[in-house]
């Protein structure tokens, strides 16, 4: 990003998050928003990407796919692990985006 935000601030990301998890079918409980298989598999810092053009780019290889899976990333500008919950945190320094995902069906 070129120039400053609305508050003054140049934030920058500190990590991406590669996250999958499997595709099980429709969930019996419609009140459950959570999937037990999803994790983070993988982690990158400023050292594990590089700029082509005006992208950034980053490759990983996911291993031993077996069944069905979403994958998708996230980032933040902080170093905490997980997002916390929200509280009196700064939404200028505590910046956090998802991307939608991409699903893979093994045959």
């Amino acid at each position: 990003m070129k120039g400053k935000n609305a508050n003054g601030d140049h934030p920058e990301v500190q990590r991406v998050d590669l996250i999958a998890g499997q595709v099980t079918g429709p969930n019996t409980n419609l009140d459950s928003d959570t999937n037990p298989t999803t994790k983070v598999v993988a982690r990158f810092g400023p050292r594990d990407w590089r700029k082509q053009g005006h992208e950034y780019v980053i490759k990983h290889t996911l291993r031993n796919v077996e069944t069905d899976l979403y994958a998708r990333v996230r980032s933040t500008s902080t170093d905490e692990a997980e997002p916390l919950a929200d509280g009196l945190e700064s939404p200028w320094e505590d910046l956090w985006f998802y991307s939608k995902p991409v699903f893979v069906q093994v045959r």
